[in-house]
């Protein structure tokens, strides 16, 4: 695949988020999805990039928005990380005219070993055990929400069950 098909993919390539519980702390972005019951942390470019995701976006548009902080960065780069954050089931992925699969495998290959450093996203992730999550109330260092709140004498701070005081 050549670069310029690259350029192509990326820019008929359209990422959105996903409706998950999201929550900043300092420069990293924290991501619950209730659905499967996992958190996911990325760091400071990747919440940009989500953040960037809000309506449907390429990643032609997602450069532009990283462009003021990021001054340097690639759309190539960023049409990678989208899709590695589509993968982890963070954004939806659609393609406007017809379905193109590349492997970030053959990305990486056909734009060099440095796309493999460059490709900024990190996205840690933990699955939350299926009997934590059916308990009536949550107790402490478990992930919490609205729905899953924290037993008594603990609150909910930054989706994870803390003491109080």
């Amino acid at each position: 695949m050549s670069k310029q098909e690259v350029q192509h993919e990326s820019r008929s390539t359209r990422f959105q988020q996903r409706k998950l519980i999201a929550r900043t702390i300092g420069d990293e972005l924290l991501l619950f999805d209730e659905e499967t019951s996992t958190a996911h942390c990325l760091n400071g470019i990747g919440a940009a990039m989500w953040a960037a995701c809000e309506g449907k976006g390429s990643a032609a548009s997602v450069t532009d928005f990283l462009r003021p902080r990021w001054p340097d960065i690639e759309e190539e780069v960023v049409w990678g990380s989208l899709s590695k954050l589509a993968a982890a089931g963070l954004l939806e992925e659609t393609t406007d005219h017809e379905i193109i699969s590349t492997a970030r495998r053959e990305l990486i290959r056909k734009l060099g070993f440095t796309a493999a450093v460059a490709l900024p996203v990190v996205i840690p992730s933990v699955l939350i055990p299926p009997a934590a999550s059916a308990a009536s109330c949550r107790g402490l260092g478990f992930a919490c929400s609205d729905i899953h709140p924290c037993c008594s004498g603990l609150h909910c701070l930054l989706l994870v069950c803390q003491p109080i005081g």
